[in-house]
């Protein structure tokens, strides 16, 4: 069934469903330039007649040329403004739908004239092979459209022209219109396989990304993440002039939990340590691990009374984790750095030298690079 009425899988029916609504506007403002053009070229070709264009004879060309460049000089003009205003995209919506009916009748009625004075279907042939193109994801639409503008027109030429007329004029559009669903089905086909391998693509392209910037351990930033994340922190911090913090936060005594208890329990340690670090950030904040058992924090927009208060909360939050893990003493130290306008490198070694202050102040502690402030805690 899905070879006759092509839709795409359930997975990504509404995605498509998205993307074609994107898609519709782009290729109806196309098809509308070219009636555009080519209608355009028939109504000059037309006035060369001089008054004899707007004769009763020639009135119904002069008309017919006039609409099929009113209608889609309106959708180049005005559709993707009525789109990006959202009480009335329901009605530029319409207005895409209409255009191949338009079109439909353009086709109808251009073939009947030229039927009754001798000159074939040909507008009729070509003007359904451009509906079959006209929007994606309706190929039922179109294909409504190409079969009921065969029937209106062959309705037309049985009313209106002799057997020896209409017989092999109703054959040929027949044959033109089974060609036009073919194609539009066959086009329908072509564009969801691209959709579907375009949307894998880019799923796999966006999850490879996130596995390059992610710690495999603790899902984190790694290293790599981090020091971009700090760059453009950093040069934003400096271009709206706000004040950026960094903590550098290293397990105490890791070694030993990792000889003492195994590696396995270390890891756990470690994804445990991550977990209490994210529950004191928020969404525009940074966290990465850049070592075997060294954390990083960017915290944007924060100066260093509250990354200093939020440093202490994480130190007290990872103390906690001594009830989870009885018979094991486990904390943190953590460093601290405001920038001033140096380089991301110089930040992080800030950073690492308040952090060495305070492991050297018995470890379990929170201390700043700036000797003046005082920190909150010299809890042991």
């Amino acid at each position: 069934m899905s070879r006759l009425f092509p839709k795409p899988k359930p997975a990504y029916e509404a995605e498509y469903t998205v993307h074609c609504n994107t898609n519709n506007l782009k290729y109806v403002t196309y098809f509308s330039m070219l009636s555009v053009l080519v209608f355009g070229f028939h109504l000059i070709h037309h006035f060369r007649l001089g008054i004899g264009a707007i004769s009763a004879e020639m009135m119904p060309y002069t008309l017919l040329y006039s609409f099929a460049i009113i209608y889609p000089l309106f959708n180049i003009l005005f559709l993707h403004k009525l789109k990006d205003i959202p009480a009335l995209t329901p009605v530029a919506r319409f207005i895409e739908t209409l255009f191949p009916f338009f079109m439909g009748s353009i086709a109808v009625i251009l073939s009947a004239l030229s039927s009754l004075y001798g000159l074939g279907v040909t507008p009729f042939a070509i003007i359904m092979m451009v509906i079959c193109f006209t929007l994606q994801g309706q190929f039922i639409l179109l294909s409504s459209v190409v079969g009921l503008g065969f029937w209106v027109l062959s309705i037309v030429l049985l009313m209106y022209t002799e057997p020896n007329i209409y017989s092999p004029l109703i054959a040929i559009s027949f044959t033109t219109t089974l060609a036009c669903i073919i194609i539009a089905n066959v086009t329908e086909h072509m564009r969801i396989r691209q959709f579907e391998v375009l949307t894998e693509l880019n799923a796999n392209n966006r999850q490879l990304r996130l596995l390059s910037q992610q710690d495999h351990l603790t899902q984190l930033l790694n290293r790599r993440a981090v020091d971009q994340a700090l760059e453009r922190e950093l040069a934003r911090s400096e271009r709206f002039n706000h004040q950026l913090s960094l903590l550098i936060i290293d397990v105490d005594d890791f070694k030993y939990l990792n000889d003492a208890f195994g590696h396995v329990f270390g890891d756990r340690i470690l994804v445990d340590i991550a977990e209490c670090i994210k529950l004191h950030v928020r969404d525009v904040d940074y966290v990465g691990r850049i070592g075997g058992d060294e954390f990083i924090v960017i915290l944007v927009e924060t100066n260093q009374e509250n990354a200093i208060q939020i440093a202490d909360r994480m130190r007290g939050e990872v103390l906690q984790l001594q009830q989870k893990h009885q018979n094991s003493k486990i904390s943190i130290s953590i460093g601290h750095a405001s920038s001033d306008g140096e380089s991301h490198i110089a930040l992080i070694e800030k950073a690492d030298k308040a952090l060495y202050l305070a492991k050297n102040a018995g470890k379990n502690k929170v201390r700043s690079i700036y000797r003046h402030f005082d920190t909150p805690n010299d809890a042991s």
